[in-house]
């Protein structure tokens, strides 16, 4: 045996954490951040319903193999369960909607809930049930993982990060599920590797295969899964061997620093929310915009001028285009900035093509320069630096430490509500009715619920 083989492997740790934790180990409020970030994922999955390509995505899914396992979000459509997870997972991310970890560069809900309810759903059609504690255990241990390997990511991404970590903790998460023992969640890890997938070129483009990218990496979970419980198995250095993730997929990683910070605190309580549908590094310079409303408006502005991270520049300094996608759109900090201090709020209509097209916004956002500053931290969003100068002289400067939704500045219950049932507005569902109440009430109170079935038959039932 080399000594490579016999070297700790530090894979070792994560299934550890996947078959050791309990729901009692959860502090009270990652189970409260739980709750709150599923309803959140739920409701901009739902919105997914008016994503670009969605009804194309949903017809190549039906071509695929027939049955009725899993529900897709915001539609009467029922499909087997890796396809409703691959649909699910484009819907769930195909706004920029939703949640984020800042300090690890990770969007780590959509492969989690995609994979989760497409297997519970199979689960409660075979006869099988799930406990709402279950359902919380396996979504804090699945963002833990995902968050971890990010944060111990030390280069810049080439591969797009928040799916490929994406397969690891939906896996996880399905190992929780099913209560499977360590050998099991080891050989599905090896296969969810063989798997994972997603280059940063989709973002570079703002094409809509960086939302496909979350849903290929939550169909992967669900196969490695169904794999693994064929008894197949995977390649076991999967981390740091030679061809290994953080050799492969991330250049160069810091495991140790960031496995000394497991559950200190659990990552879940440390996400930030997303109040506005656009990429998280556009935010904080649509806030600065908005508190500026009062004191000048778009004609007397004459340069706008916006610093940031090298990472954050390179994620969303891009320039304003004539023939914008609403993809490209969410990810262009001078469209985003300009039409939230024009229309004095940022909202889902707001990235639909005609709004993307509005000749006020255009005229504005041209007048933006984006350029970075060096900083030590090659995975940091902010700080942010504005500066506005107006046709009369007058100069408005400000620093942006970070956007509304972090940790540090979060949303309140009310406003993550609020969130939940303006996106089943804009996805034509009854925001109002039986079935969004039913969600509602039985997220609020998930670590009560013995079986998820009622949960699964209301969001099943959110659909125009």
């Amino acid at each position: 045996m080399s000594a490579a083989q016999q070297a700790a492997n530090p894979l070792d740790d994560l299934v550890r954490l996947v078959t050791n934790t309990r729901y009692e180990d959860l502090p009270p409020q990652a189970v409260e951040r739980a709750k709150a970030f599923l309803l959140d994922t739920l409701g901009v999955g739902i919105a997914g319903n008016r994503a670009p390509f969605q009804a194309d995505v949903v017809q190549a899914a039906q071509g695929w193999g027939s049955g009725a396992e899993a529900s897709v979000l915001g539609s009467a459509v029922r499909l087997p369960a890796p396809s409703a997870a691959l649909v699910n997972g484009y819907r769930i991310h195909s706004q920029e909607f939703d949640c984020v970890f800042e300090p690890g560069v990770i969007i780590p809900m959509g492969p989690l809930v995609a994979a989760m309810l497409a297997h519970v759903e199979r689960k409660i059609a075979r006869g099988q049930s799930v406990s709402g504690r279950t359902l919380i255990l396996a979504l804090v241990v699945g963002v833990e993982i995902s968050c971890t390997l990010g944060l111990a990511a030390k280069s810049g991404m080439k591969f797009f990060r928040p799916g490929v970590t994406g397969g690891f903790s939906a896996l996880a998460a399905l190992c929780i599920l099913d209560g499977v023992d360590s050998d099991f969640v080891r050989r599905g890890f090896g296969i969810v590797y063989s798997q994972i997938s997603g280059s940063m070129q989709a973002h570079e483009e703002g094409s809509s295969m960086l939302a496909m990218q979350i849903g290929f990496n939550a169909r992967a979970a669900l196969t490695a899964f169904d794999l693994a419980g064929a008894g197949m198995s995977g390649p076991l250095r999967i981390l740091d061997g030679r061809f290994g993730y953080f050799p492969v997929f991330e250049s160069e990683g810091d495991m140790p620093a960031a496995w000394a910070q497991i559950a200190q605190p659990w990552k879940i309580t440390r996400l930030s929310h997303k109040p506005y549908p656009s990429g998280r590094v556009t935010h904080g310079m649509a806030h600065a915009m908005l508190l500026l409303r009062g004191e000048l408006k778009a004609d007397d502005i004459s340069r706008v001028q916006v610093g940031m991270p090298p990472l954050g520049f390179r994620l969303v300094g891009r320039p304003i285009k004539a023939d914008m996608t609403p993809n490209y759109a969410r990810l262009c900090v001078p469209y985003v900035a300009s039409a939230a201090l024009i229309r004095g709020a940022l909202g889902l209509e707001d990235f639909l093509p005609a709004a993307v097209g509005a000749g006020d916004v255009f005229a504005l956002a041209s007048r933006f320069e984006t350029s970075q500053f060096d900083y030590p931290d090659p995975n940091a969003f902010y700080p942010q630096r504005l500066r506005v100068e107006t046709r009369d002289g007058r100069v408005f400067e400000r620093e942006v430490p970070y956007a509304p939704g972090h940790p540090e500045m979060p949303l309140s219950d009310a406003e993550n509500l609020a969130k939940f049932r303006a996106c089943l507005a804009f996805a034509a569902c009854d925001s109002t009715g039986a079935p969004a109440r039913t969600v509602e009430q039985t997220v609020a109170a998930l670590e009560t619920v013995d079986s998820l079935a009622t949960l699964t038959t209301a969001i099943a039932r959110l659909h125009p």
